[in-house]
């Protein structure tokens, strides 16, 4: 089975409509001046029915109706509860007992009466990220012809529409795995930590629950976790990444960088929490209502989502592999695609490091950032100079150290280091510029993809040009 239902589904319009009044049953108020509709070649959105003016809460969640880990996990455990010990074999393995996290199996050790198996299984469940336990529950809710979100699940987007997610087209080589070659640098390694990411999700996941074995159906809940989750703080959160929820509705609000809406958790009387979105602009009647996922790049953009913006005011041309290969070859430039930048031999390298200055190298429209800035002083000094100090060494290397470190604390503007730093940077944004028009005229002549990717691929390129040409006009 793939994210796609086998059955014939209702048009999307009768979905949407099933979805509001489902929701409106939970205690979720949704706005009478809003409506959830199909937009023209941007899937689902959210347009204004009526004016509605800055500070209106458009969408009202009891933070218990949200798809949250917390709902999901009580869930599970009331369905154990529900339908007795031998219900909890259908969900976990024999073997999840054997948790490989220490902290986990000591709790589990202390659960043996009938009366705590309740909290052996929230143990289990709590051992999980709130990513994996989610995405196994879209994943097992799927599957499941009764379930009680069913109609949010029916407007989910399919694999298919996932599609334009380089995570699937590293996972399922649909003809589409080759387009990952195509990608900036920094791209690649992102889709790449993306894959390796899920990869260890299923693991996890497979390793606690039974019948976790449709990968692509995983893939499907794994993605739509990612894109469509909203930022929730929790207290049982372990880090800031487990704060996540999904809440029906707002999710489908397009992206925008400028904002237009925020997201808010308030009190409301009686101790009961509420999960907001307000406006922070007027809107007209029929224009479309969006939500800024984040201060986020093209790049990012389309690996956590699958799309690129056609203008984008977080623009970034992110130059961490060139630089790193310069820093790891001591000043030699050799732009190798597969070079292994990540080892840590170099003392360049080990320097930045041990000064919090590894990786990260980027540019916006008419700035350089100060890591940058710093990266490209390193690379200009001696080898010596990044290695601890020796009692006989040259004064000139203490010396050249000693101006380094106050550039990097701030105690200077590192006005020694500016020339050699911009004619570097300049022969590299000028590789920047010629490798954009190759791929650019190469995608134009030999990728065979849907104009969807093939324009998400340009734009990146077109993005990373149009960056380093500016810089190269103000320093060239």
């Amino acid at each position: 089975m793939t994210s796609s239902d086998t059955h014939q589904h209702p048009s999307l319009s009768d979905r949407l409509v099933r979805l509001v009044s489902e929701l409106q049953a939970r205690g979720v108020l949704i706005s009478d001046g809003i409506q959830v509709q199909e937009i023209s070649g941007r899937g689902i959105g959210v347009v204004a029915r009526r004016v509605i003016p800055t500070g209106e809460r458009i969408i009202q969640f009891p933070v218990n109706a949200l798809l949250s880990p917390r709902t999901v996990k009580t869930a599970i455990l009331q369905e154990i509860s529900d339908g007795g010990p031998d219900t909890a074999s259908f969900i976990f393995k024999s073997t999840a007992r054997k948790n490989q996290d220490v902290n986990v199996r000591k709790r589990l050790k202390l659960h043996t009466s009938v009366k705590s198996q309740a909290g052996k299984y929230a143990d289990l469940l709590d051992s999980l990220s709130s990513h994996q336990v989610l995405a196994y529950y879209l994943y097992r809710e799927k599957l499941r012809r009764n379930s009680n979100w069913n109609s949010f699940l029916d407007v989910l987007p399919t694999l298919e529409t996932l599609g334009v997610v380089p995570l699937v087209w590293d996972l399922l080589d649909r003809g589409s795995k080759r387009l990952l070659d195509y990608l900036p640098a920094s791209t690649y390694d992102h889709a790449a930590r993306m894959s390796n990411q899920f990869r260890d999700d299923l693991k996890a996941v497979q390793d606690m629950f039974i019948n976790v074995e449709d990968i692509e159906l995983f893939i499907w809940a794994w993605l739509c976790v990612n894109s469509r989750c909203l930022y929730y703080e929790m207290a049982e959160a372990r880090t800031s990444n487990d704060c996540m929820t999904l809440a029906p509705v707002v999710d489908f609000l397009n992206h925008s960088d400028q904002e237009h809406c925020s997201v808010q958790v308030y009190d409301a009387g009686q101790a009961m929490k509420f999960f907001g979105l307000v406006t922070t602009r007027s809107y007209d009647i029929g224009e479309e209502i969006y939500l800024s996922y984040g201060a986020h790049t093209n790049s990012f953009l389309l690996c956590e989502y699958g799309f690129t913006l056609p203008t984008n005011k977080n623009s970034e041309l992110d130059i961490t592999a060139e630089l790193l290969i310069i820093l790891k070859r001591g000043g030699r430039r050799s732009c190798d695609r597969d070079n292994e930048t990540a080892k840590m031999e170099s003392p360049k390298l080990k320097f930045l490091e041990a000064h919090g200055y590894l990786g990260d190298y980027t540019l916006s429209l008419d700035t350089i950032s100060y890591r940058t800035e710093v990266a490209l002083a390193v690379a200009q000094v001696r080898e010596e100079v990044c290695r601890e100090p020796t009692s006989d060494e040259p004064q000139a290397r203490t010396l050249e150290r000693s101006q380094l470190k106050a550039f990097i604390s701030g105690i200077s503007n590192g006005s020694k280091f500016k020339v050699k730093s911009t004619a570097m940077l300049n022969t590299i944004l000028e590789e920047v510029v010629k490798n954009s028009d190759i791929v650019l005229t190469r995608s134009n002549d030999d990728v065979n993809c849907d104009t969807e990717n093939k324009d998400n691929i340009r734009r990146l390129y077109v993005e990373r040009r149009h960056i380093a040409r500016a810089h190269l006009q103000l320093h060239g």
